[in-house]
């Protein structure tokens, strides 16, 4: 009788998760008992939980029992590090044209690969300031960021290009992220959020891509000095479920060394996915003052769908773990996975630390979603850095979700990136 594990990454973030797996031979029982050496395991399922801190030793030893002879064992390894893995860009290409409405753009295609999840393409358009450039600026659209800042037609915003041509006035290169729209013929509506592999381990995509701008400076500005080895300053923004993409970069997976600045827009919306995929709503006070906010914490079932998207394959429909926990259905590890995969996967004790970054975060006054509690729940766990010594928190008044489609949430952001991106 023999025991084979199936493939796992070779390391882990602290507090995120991955399911093992197991074939045992020489037998029709396929039950195995599982254990780990740090961390917790279901013992019948293998969904293994990494530690919250880097355990000593890091190398955490995973072992599968067969339940049909308990001298049957196999054991397996994964270690444990402060952060997520990032992807790798495996080749770049310019693209032919560029869509959108901000002229002058380049565009390129980059094929990325991440642990654990299928391989995805990204695309950027870059648009660069006439002078020498004093920094770059990221920018993303909401859900899963299939769509370009400056073209409402493709999932952008009414006045992305504001805010891209007043980045670009004011000698920034703007470099538009999409993954999906209107480059690939509606073929990946979900952008990174395209499953499986969960919402945390998706968000490899976005962090790559941010780590591999800051890494080529030269193809983002070709009129940069040879000497310039990367583009910092380097800042970023997304709106809704953009905003949890810059949020997971920076911490999860370490890009808070690399980003100077980020402002999430109507977000983060992931902080605590536990609670939005939830049944019990758990409800936050004093959101923006004098507003039309809601409390609540629990996600709506448009938004229990996107969440459902990155634990299935492209074209499934199942499983629906979001779903299923906000309708009390959910199974024994879907509360403990969700908090997981969430931006603050340690709960209410997570102490988000970047001292390398400044934030600054917009909300809308007549933003109804669930997108405010979850912000302001992430907002309160952010540790000061010492660039700002109280992290900037505004709600605009006659702002809906969508803040860059308003001329005020728009004139807000490009103000609030020029005043403290550097």
């Amino acid at each position: 009788m023999g025991i084979s594990i199936g493939a796992a990454p070779a390391s882990i973030g602290t507090g995120a998760n991955y399911q093992f797996t197991a074939t045992v031979t020489g037998t029709t029982n396929q039950t195995v008992a599982w254990t780990a050496s740090a961390g917790t395991i279901d013992s019948s399922t293998g969904l293994f939980i990494a530690p919250t801190t880097v355990p000593s030793p890091a190398s955490v030893t995973i072992t599968a029992t067969a339940a049909a002879d308990a001298s049957a064992k196999k054991n397996t390894t994964i270690t444990v590090q402060a952060t997520d893995p990032l992807g790798t860009v495996s080749s770049s290409s310019q693209l032919g044209s560029c869509a959108g409405s901000v002229s002058g753009g380049t565009c390129y295609q980059l094929a990325l690969s991440c642990p654990g999840v299928a391989d995805f393409s990204a695309y950027l358009k870059v648009n660069n300031p006439a002078g020498a450039p004093v920094g770059t600026v990221l920018l993303g659209v909401g859900t899963g960021g299939s769509g370009l800042y400056d073209d409402p037609t493709a999932g952008g915003y009414d006045h992305g290009s504001d805010v891209v041509m007043s980045l670009v006035n004011n000698d920034y290169n703007t470099v538009q992220v999409s993954f999906g729209a209107p480059f690939d013929n509606g073929t990946t509506p979900r952008g990174w959020l395209t499953g499986p592999g969960g919402v945390r381990r998706l968000a490899c995509r976005y962090a790559t891509v941010a780590d591999w701008v800051y890494n080529h400076p030269k193809i983002i500005n070709p009129g940069v000095p040879v000497t310039v080895t990367n583009s910092a300053p380097m800042c970023a923004t997304g709106n809704s479920g953009g905003s949890a993409a810059v949020a997971y970069a920076a911490f999860e997976y370490g890009l808070d060394s690399e980003l100077a600045m980020i402002e999430p827009t109507s977000g983060p919306v992931m902080s605590r996915i536990d609670q939005g995929c939830s049944s019990t709503c758990s409800a936050i006070g004093n959101i923006c003052p004098g507003s039309n906010n809601v409390p609540n914490m629990c996600y709506l079932a448009a938004d229990a769908k996107i969440i459902d998207e990155a634990y299935q394959s492209n074209g499934a429909s199942t499983p629906t773990p979001c779903t299923d926990a906000l309708n009390g259905t959910s199974g024994a590890n879907t509360a403990a996975q969700l908090l997981s995969d969430s931006i603050l996967y340690g709960g209410s004790s997570q102490n988000i630390h970047m001292p390398n970054t400044v934030l600054m975060q917009l909300l809308g006054d007549d933003d109804t979603s669930n997108a405010v509690p979850q912000a302001t729940t992430w907002e309160g766990q952010v540790t000061p850095s010492p660039s700002s010594p109280v992290p900037h928190f505004a709600c605009l008044a006659g702002v809906q979700h969508d803040i860059p489609s308003f001329a005020t949430g728009a004139t807000q952001i490009a103000n609030d990136i020029v005043a403290n991106c550097h």
